[in-house]
């Protein structure tokens, strides 16, 4: 088992929810203006509760000691930018009108594009670097799951 397994496993679970957004994005047209709130206020819920504690511990400890093993400090700055560009979304659909089913979609597909290629970027470029040192993956992934409430070691 690759040591950066059990943080591939999270990934995949987080890609569920996800996978969600385009769903949700297809669904909006066909909901009422109460059905939409409810589901955007159930995925701001995810959004905010689970998914960016999730990107503050990777800014916190992942980033910086990918960049330390790839000898580059700036090196996860792209992905910095990333968490960036997801956190306006969250805030310009926390503010969009329920009525607005033209902005609720283009928020909701841009959000589930832009997380997905994150994830995608994470564990082809990132997760490699740990594999490779395993015991910095451990002492990573620890802190991670106590950052997160989620268990990365066993």
């Amino acid at each position: 088992m690759r040591p950066t397994e059990l943080f591939r496993h999270e990934h995949e679970e987080l890609l569920e929810h996800i996978e969600h957004l385009a769903v949700a994005a297809r669904e909006i047209p066909r909901l009422s203006e109460e059905e939409r709130d409810a589901l955007r206020t159930r995925i701001l819920g995810f959004l905010r509760g689970t998914l960016m504690p999730h990107a503050r511990a990777e800014e916190d400890i992942l980033y910086p000691e990918w960049a330390e093993l790839v000898g580059f400090r700036d090196a996860a700055v792209p992905m910095v930018h990333d968490h960036e560009a997801i956190v306006a979304r969250i805030e310009r659909l926390e503010a969009a009108e329920a009525g607005d089913v033209d902005t609720l979609q283009e928020l909701l597909y841009g959000l589930h594009a832009v997380i997905s290629v994150h994830f995608r970027k994470e564990e082809d470029l990132q997760l490699p670097a740990f594999d490779a040192a395993p015991e910095v993956a451990a002492r990573v992934l620890s802190r991670m799951g106590e950052a997160t409430g989620h268990g990365h070691t066993h």
